[in-house]
């Protein structure tokens, strides 16, 4: 096998039948409904039928209020609004959403957005500068900002009031802005905390625009989709909500700079999906920030003129292609470094090296972490500093771990599953021993394959145009949502070409693609001796989908096992 296969939820039995009866839905659909958490009737129903009805009130944050007055005053008195931003995708999406919002309702605006090796990430004393210099009377820091204490305080001092609209965790005391809107705030009064930092401006643009009598805010989302799949915050409740208005808005009437964007990734309207954002627009959208000026990013997605939205998306494209190649160079020489250290039984990986380009090391570090599944920092020489990322490959809480080694970090910052983290270089070696001897407290486990989940057993009989029909509803996918992985014992395969095969249980048959090597296929048809059967591990799509228009089923076998290896599931 190719992957160490888990339930992703035990769940009874008994309990899907009755969800099952109860919604009146097939028992597949009702027991990945179940793994997911889904166990009531209403549930169910908000689940598979997302609409702009199930999103909070903005005005559900404790400084929404003050947010508004202060903005209000701003446009009242013709201030300049600076808004500081980040390089990544949901800070540039962030940024875009904001600062367009604003100019389109007769404010003054200007945006900074840090150089990743010059400034680095965060709100700075420096941009609270450049902002008082140029005149601003509000300076909002968007995805950042919440750990930003001395920045904030000294801009304060000066008259420059601060406004925050973030989702990093608070690492200490409560910054003193003018208004913090932060769901993960425990002060916030928000109720759902999973917000990216794009979730979070657009509630504040929606009580602008409910305050000034502004309409058409729901054009913007197609800005928050793209910065939710992005930034990998959990797929559900008003993420899935705000993804699914903003996808039917990218793929029904997208914006110049994404229409640039699809045009450079060879798709087209109508055909974009949280997987397309993922790996074909939020890695050319990250290719500003991660190799040069993120602010091209950003002008890309506030561009309105069709010819020089096109021409910075094919500049984008050009240096996507540098940093892929950038990253497969890096991940390779980190990989074999990794694979050393975790064979001399480490639980933590640490590895610098002064010619790694900092722009590419989170897509090495993630490569790392989520195949062994133990925390991972990958550190490179920026300005005399060892700067670099920080992933936890899902087996333990990464601030967690990085908290217990704070004493050696010069500063650090992110999310549960991702972060950044500064170091000075004589603390290298005690900052490694500090996560090494943290990962062994959380008892880490390198992974001897990589992990996955499968939802549901299922059999090919249940595959019907019904069953389709709701596993669409069950989009969009990403993080927390991951499109159903299924499992099916007594299946014959039989080869047609390439890695096309068809797959037969009784008296069905179906099209398959097989997305693992031919030699493991092989391995477990040979070990299932005279009867031949295996079981197969699969997501499933439709083939010729266009839109709401439904395609044939299709599955992607990720993985085989001989039914005599029962249970291949733990």
């Amino acid at each position: 096998m190719k992957y160490r296969w888990r339930w992703r939820a035990q769940t009874d039995e008994g309990e899907i039948a009755a969800l099952a009866r109860a919604a009146g839905l097939p028992r597949a659909v009702a027991a990945v409904l179940r793994a997911r958490g889904v166990d009531t009737v209403q549930a169910a129903r908000e689940f598979l039928h997302p609409t702009p009805e199930q999103l909070r009130s903005p005005w559900e944050f404790v400084h929404m209020e003050q947010a508004v007055e202060r903005l209000e005053h701003a446009r009242c008195r013709d201030e300049l609004v600076w808004v500081h931003g980040d390089y990544d995708v949901d800070g540039v999406s962030s940024t875009a959403l904001l600062v367009e919002f604003l100019r389109r309702s007769g404010l003054r605006v200007h945006y900074q957005v840090p150089n990743r090796f010059a400034q680095g990430y965060g709100l700075t004393v420096e941009s609270a500068q450049q902002a008082l210099q140029a005149g601003a009377g509000v300076l909002i820091a968007v995805d950042c900002g919440t750990n930003s204490t001395e920045a904030i305080a000294w801009a304060q001092e000066r008259g420059l009031d601060v406004l925050i609209c973030d989702h990093h965790e608070l690492l200490g005391e409560l910054p003193p802005a003018r208004a913090l809107l932060n769901p993960r705030w425990e002060g916030s009064g928000y109720g759902f905390p999973d917000l990216a930092a794009c979730g979070v401006v657009y509630k504040l643009v929606c009580a602008l625009a409910e305050r000034w009598g502004v309409g058409g805010v729901e054009e913007l989302t197609d800005l928050v989709a793209l910065a939710t799949v992005a930034d990998l915050v959990p797929m559900r409740g008003e993420n899935r909500v705000l993804t699914a208005m903003g996808l039917e808005r990218i793929n029904r009437q997208p914006r110049a700079g994404i229409a640039g964007l699809l045009h450079c990734s060879g798709l087209e309207p109508g055909s974009v999906g949280a997987a397309e954002v993922i790996f074909s627009l939020a890695p050319r959208l990250n290719a500003a920030g991660r190799l040069g000026d993120a602010r091209r990013a950003v002008e890309l997605l506030l561009q309105s003129d069709t010819g020089l939205a096109f021409r910075i998306a094919q500049e984008l494209e050009c240096e996507n292609f540098r940093r892929r190649a950038l990253a497969e160079q890096v991940s390779a020489q980190a990989f074999a470094r990794a694979e050393e250290l975790l064979a001399q039984g480490r639980r933590s990986v640490v590895l610098y090296d002064p010619n790694w380009h900092p722009g590419v090391l989170g897509t090495a570090a993630t490569r790392i972490a989520e195949r062994f599944r133990v925390p991972v920092v990958l550190l490179s020489d920026v300005g005399g500093f060892l700067k670099g990322s920080a992933r936890s490959g899902g087996a333990v809480n990464l601030l967690t771990l990085l908290a217990s080694c704070s004493a050696h970090l010069y500063e650090y910052g992110g999310h549960p599953f991702a972060a950044g983290v500064v170091l000075r270089p004589e603390q290298l070696e005690p900052f490694a021993a500090a996560l090494e001897q943290a990962a062994c407290q959380e008892q880490v486990q390198p992974a001897e394959l990589p992990e996955m989940f499968v939802d549901a057993q299922l059999e090919l009989v249940e595959i019907t145009p019904r069953f389709l029909a709701l596993l669409r509803r069950m989009e969009p996918f990403g993080y927390g949502n991951y499109r159903p992985v299924f499992l099916t014992h007594g299946v014959t395969l039989r080869p047609c070409n390439g890695n096309s095969c068809r797959v037969h249980q009784g008296s069905v048959q179906l099209s398959a693609q097989l997305m693992l090597e031919p030699a493991i296929v092989a391995n477990a048809t040979r070990e299932a001796g005279a009867a031949k059967t295996v079981s197969i591990f699969y997501t499933i799509t439709e083939q010729g989908r266009t839109g709401e228009q439904p395609g044939l089923p299709l599955l992607r076998i990720y993985d085989v096992c001989p039914d005599s290896a029962q249970p291949c599931v733990k």
